[in-house]
C-alpha cells in the first residue's frame, strides 16, 4: 500500500516515526510529510521528511507514477492539507490527548473519514461520523525499539515523564521526591526516546503516574522492557486489555503505592512473574505492528467517504480548517485561506479574526 504519513517529525517525543518504521517493515511504501520540514530535526541523519507549506492541497501529493492509497495523520501538528473534503483517497487520523482538549479534537476529526482514538473513554463524544468510522485504537509500542536490553536491574524505580513544579503535575514530583529518599530512582531529566529502553531495562519497577484518566504509552513501553509496571488503577481500558496482578500492579492511594513498591522490591520472585507475564502479553497482543495492521484493515472494510467535512457547506469547511490551523499556530495558512476566499465576505472576516488570534497567541505564549 502507498501511504502518505503526516506527523510532527521535529519532535522526538512523537510516535509518528515509529509508525513509519513499522509500516515500512510491513512492506508498505511510505512518504513522510510535515510542514516545511526536512531531515534536520528528525533524529535520523539522512532520513527524508518532505516539507510543504501548511496550505498545500492533498492532490499535490499525487504523481503520475505514485498515486497514494491512504492519507494517514498522526496528531498533533504535522501537515493537514487542504482539499480533504474532496479527497479521492481515504483519509484517517490517530488522535491522542482528547482528555486535555476535547473540543479541538472533535473539530479535527471532522476532516477525516476514519478516526482512531487512543482513549476509549471519549468515543461517546465523537458522533458526527457514520457508524464504524470512529474506533478505539489503544496505545501500543514498537517492541523492536522499546525492548528489554537484559541489563542489570540496578534501579529500584524508574519514571520518565514531565515533572511540573505546580498544578496537577506537582503530585508526580512530590511522590518521586519521597521515593528518592528511600530507593534508587533514575535521574529526573528529559530523556530521548532512544534512551527509554536503557532506563526501563535497568528498572525493577516502572512507575506510571498519568496526569489524567489516559492509558498512555508508558504503560506499554514499561512492559515491553521487562519491568514490573506499577500504575494508577483507572477504568480507562487497561482493565480490558490486561489483568491486574497478572500483567501489572496497581494502586488507588499514595499509601497503597508506597506499600506495593516496598512489597515488590522485597519479593523478587513475585515481581519477576508479573513482569514476565506483562512483557509476553505486550509482545503478543499489543505491539505496534499488530495495531497498524488493524488500522489498515479497518480503513479497508469501513465506511467510505465518511468525513463530516465532505458534507459541510463552503463556509463550514473553511471554519473547520481555520480552527485546526489556529490551534497549530499556522498564521500563514489561515491568511492564505482568507486571500483565496475573498468573495466569501463573512468567511473572510472570520478567517482574518482567527489569524489575528493565532498571532496574539504565538506572540504572548510562544506558539
Amino acid at each position: 500500500m502507498r501511504i502518505i504519513l503526516s506527523y510532527a517529525s521535529e519532535f522526538d517525543q512523537g510516535e509518528g516515526v515509529h509508525y513509519c518504521r513499522v509500516l515500512r517493515r510491513l512492506g508498505h511504501d511510505v512518504r513522510e510529510l510535515n510542514v516545511a520540514s526536512s531531515a534536520h530535526g528528525t533524529g535520523s541523519p539522512g532520513r527524508l521528511v518532505l516539507g510543504y507549506p501548511a496550505a498545500t492541497r492533498i492532490e499535490d501529493f499525487f504523481e503520475e507514477d505514485w498515486k497514494p492509497d491512504l492519507y494517514l495523520y498522526i496528531e498533533p501538528l504535522g501537515l493537514i492539507p487542504l482539499g480533504l473534503e474532496n479527497s479521492a483517497i481515504p483519509t484517517a487520523c490517530v488522535i491522542c490527548d482528547v482528555h486535555r482538549d476535547l473540543p479541538s479534537r472533535q473539530k479535527l476529526a471532522r476532516l477525516f473519514d476514519h478516526v482512531f482514538l487512543y482513549q476509549c473513554n471519549y468515543l461517546q463524544y465523537f458522533t458526527e461520523h457514520e457508524q464504524g468510522a470512529v474506533q478505539w485504537f489503544p496505545c501500543s509500542c514498537d517492541v523492536e525499539f522499546f525492548k528489554d536490553l537484559h541489563l542489570e536491574r540496578d534501579l529500584d524505580i524508574a519514571f520518565i515523564g514531565k515533572l511540573p513544579t505546580s498544578g496537577t503535575g506537582s503530585e508526580r514530583k512530590r511522590i518521586l521526591d519521597f521515593l528518592r529518599t528511600k530507593y534508587r530512582v533514575n535521574e529526573a531529566r528529559y530523556y530521548l526516546q532512544k534512551e527509554i529502553s536503557d532506563v526501563y531495562s535497568r528498572a525493577k519497577i516502572v512507575l506510571n503516574l498519568p496526569l489524567g484518566d489516559d492509558l498512555n504509552f508508558r504503560f506499554f513501553e514499561a512492559l515491553s522492557c521487562g519491568a514490573l509496571l506499577l500504575t494508577r488503577r483507572v477504568a480507562n481500558g487497561q482493565e480490558k486489555l490486561f489483568k491486574e496482578d497478572v500483567h501489572f500492579a496497581a494502586f488507588d492511594t499514595e499509601e497503597e503505592l508506597f506499600a506495593k513498591v516496598d512489597f515488590y522490591l522485597r519479593n523478587e520472585k513475585a515481581r519477576q512473574i508479573i513482569a514476565a507475564a506483562g512483557h509476553e502479553e505486550v509482545v503478543a497482543r499489543h505491539n505496534l505492528a499488530l495495531r497498524v495492521n488493524e488500522l489498515l484493515a479497518s480503513v479497508a472494510s469501513g465506511p467510505r467517504s465518511s468525513a463530516p467535512v465532505r458534507r459541510l457547506g463552503k463556509r463550514q469547511v473553511l471554519s473547520t480548517y481555520a480552527s485546526t490551523y489556529e490551534r497549530a499556530g499556522r498564521i500563514e495558512a489561515i491568511l492564505k485561506l482568507a486571500a483565496d476566499n475573498r468573495s466569501h465576505r463573512f468567511a473572510r472576516v472570520e478567517l482574518v479574526g482567527r489569524a489575528f488570534k493565532t498571532f496574539m497567541r504565538r506572540a504572548f505564549r510562544g506558539w
